[in-house]
């Protein structure tokens, strides 16, 4: 430990460098620019909380660090950087959870749903994956390939969710599309979910392949299902 903090002490110095830690996600295609930002904002906020800690570790030794700054400027910009970074990060999962809870608690019924918005409807679907411990990410932008919301897995899977929000029927030829996109994504499974029902063809397609359906009904009783266990977690 003594090694690695007096290796730090100097390392300390190139604390700029964190902030390459966003450059990925800012400069990704296929994504709102503001979902860009406040993906970075979120990495650099990681990255800088590691940062954080081992600089809190050399001050709790008395440690003398090696700086490019004069001390108080070094400060000001290393705890300026975390406050802007983490303070948009933690206000943006607030807001999140906040907003999430409000579109639950708004789903009663296939007339509610049908009443949401496009990216509201999605970004319901994506907590709803979210609620059983996945992370989902809506897609957004043109060139999302037929994917509204992308699924991680603990076990390290990739699915693949397509949102239709309407009250008609969904065919087999949408299944198929669906099922040529998850093998396009290198993906392990896919989920239609839609407002609507599906036809007998469409789900005899998907049998025996990775293919989960959720039509109108089926998604409602979800959306209870996930308000009953966290309601359960509030008590």
């Amino acid at each position: 430990m003594d090694a690695l903090l007096a290796l730090f002490s100097v390392l300390y110095m190139f604390w700029p460098m964190i902030l390459f830690f966003g450059f990925r996600s800012f400069f990704s295609r296929g994504k709102p620019f503001a979902d860009r930002v406040r993906n970075a904002l979120g990495r650099i906020f990681v990255a800088w909380l590691v940062w954080a800690f081992f600089y809190a570790c050399l001050h709790w030794q008395q440690r003398q660090l090696v700086l490019i700054f004069s001390p108080s400027m070094d400060q000001l910009l290393f705890f300026g950087l975390g406050i802007i970074t983490g303070g948009i990060t933690i206000g943006f999962i607030i807001f999140k959870l906040r907003e999430n809870q409000i579109r639950l608690r708004n789903a009663r019924t296939l007339e509610d749903l049908l009443e949401m918005s496009p990216d509201n409807f999605e970004a319901l679907t994506a907590s709803l994956f979210e609620a059983f411990g996945h992370r989902a990410e809506v897609s957004g932008g043109n060139s999302d390939h037929g994917v509204d919301v992308v699924v991680w897995t603990d076990e390290g899977e990739k699915w693949v969710v397509q949102c239709k929000r309407y009250a008609g029927s969904v065919g087999e030829p949408v299944v198929r599309d669906l099922y040529g996109t998850m093998l396009h994504e290198d993906a392990q499974a896919a989920y239609l979910i839609t407002t609507g029902t599906f036809s007998r063809q469409a789900v005899a397609w998907a049998v025996g392949k990775p293919i989960v359906l959720y039509d109108g009904e089926g998604l409602i009783r979800l959306i209870r299902r996930v308000k009953k266990a966290k309601a359960k977690k509030a008590i």
